[in-house]
């Protein structure tokens, strides 16, 4: 994954489109841990606008994700409060209050996202056997729908994994295989 060091100037529309490719699909699922999903793709659509129109200059990658992330929060909260009738306040209070959780979730949605573009970059066949698996399909369903044998099925499987493992193995094993694990068995 290459990462983003030094000054970001996000009035560069190409840095710009850089982060927004990078780092929307993420935003998107941490505001969707508090938001409906109707509202997720606004409020992360603003962030991005607010700091383009207003934040030019970042110090790196760290600190746009730490602004974005913040910005996306507040946000989220505002939209919450504003529309608090819609919502269980107390639960929600309960869910936003610990910050140790909001890093937790920021984590995991980027270990989420990177390990969905690492299965993005799959050969199709392995691809979509892991995307289906992960959409809740069973053996049965993913061989009838590519028409493909279950052993066969199980072998491609066993390749993407084996191939994962090389393409993320700076996360460490254990990481993804729990992540792999809980998204295909839960």
């Amino acid at each position: 994954m290459k990462t983003v060091t030094g000054t970001i100037n996000l009035r560069d529309e190409r840095v710009l489109q850089e982060m927004f490719k990078r780092f929307y699909a993420q935003a998107c699922l941490f505001a969707g841990r508090f938001l409906p999903d109707d509202v997720v793709t606004d409020i992360v659509q603003e962030a991005f606008l607010y700091m383009w129109q207003n934040i030019p200059v970042l110090s790196g990658e760290e600190a746009f994700k730490s602004y974005l992330y913040h910005y996306v929060k507040s946000r989220s909260l505002n939209y919450l409060r504003d529309h608090r009738t819609d919502l269980k306040m107390e639960a929600l209070d309960e869910k936003i209050e610990d910050d140790d959780k909001i890093e937790h979730w920021i984590i995991e949605n980027e270990l989420s996202a990177r390990i969905l573009h690492e299965i993005e970059e799959l050969p199709e066949i392995r691809r979509n056997i892991m995307m289906m698996r992960l959409e809740g399909h069973s053996y049965d369903e993913i061989s009838k729908e590519l028409n493909l044998n279950i052993n066969t099925l199980k072998t491609h499987k066993k390749q993407a994994y084996r191939e994962l493992r090389g393409r993320l193995a700076d996360i460490g094993e254990y990481i993804l295989i729990a992540i792999l694990f809980a998204a295909l068995y839960f």
